[in-house]
């Protein structure tokens, strides 16, 4: 009888899916982009600034899966002679994949639950909801060790299907943002 517990034991060991250590992975990826112009008493601006942070883990024992909790934010300001702006704050779930050997060229996609914008155009100020969802490539060689820097090209679109409007009204719409943009990227990540 021992020895048959033995052998269970043993089999069931043997048959079982390996283990790994689940270590952490943190990624940022940042954007920025000014310009002013001034053409005699007529001066408009331009201002981009986009970042992103991911915390996840490696998925594989490899770890080229990573599947991690994304926030980002992005503030988009026109001034043509009257205010116009977008900040737009995202959470969502993102996942990327490691497609080369060494781990340093990715792609990424970010699927964002839960999407808030809050639109000003001159006296008007409105609040929007809705998803959205990013997609994006790299090249990330390592810089120090577990840090590796690069950048990154994304694709971002946002689509808003509820509008509120002097805080109580609550109106159907569809509204949507699209951004194409390189950013700075560092992820660090333990292997």
């Amino acid at each position: 009888m021992n020895s048959w517990l033995r052998i269970i034991v043993m089999a069931v060991a043997f048959a079982s899916p390996r283990v790994f250590a689940v270590t952490p992975v943190f990624d940022i990826n940042v954007f920025y982009f000014t310009d002013t112009f001034t053409y005699s008493s007529a001066n408009s601006t331009y201002q981009r600034t986009f970042y992103d942070f991911m915390a996840g883990f490696g998925l594989t024992k490899k770890k080229s899966f990573v599947l991690g909790w994304n926030y980002d934010s992005m503030t988009i300001s026109d001034n043509p002679g009257a205010d116009v702006s977008l900040k737009i704050t995202d959470m969502g779930p993102k996942f990327m994949y490691y497609f080369d050997k060494d781990r340093t060229w990715v792609i990424g996609f970010t699927y964002n639950l839960i999407t808030k914008g809050a639109y000003s155009s001159g006296s008007t100020t409105s609040e929007l909801r809705g998803t959205s969802m990013k997609g994006e490539v790299g090249y990330l060689p390592m810089m120090w060790e577990n840090v590796f820097m690069g950048a990154k090209l994304n694709y971002y679109k946002a689509t808003f299907n509820e509008e509120i409007t002097n805080t109580t009204t609550l109106t159907p719409v569809t509204n949507s943002r699209t951004v194409i943009y390189p950013s700075f990227s560092m992820t660090i990540r333990w292997d």
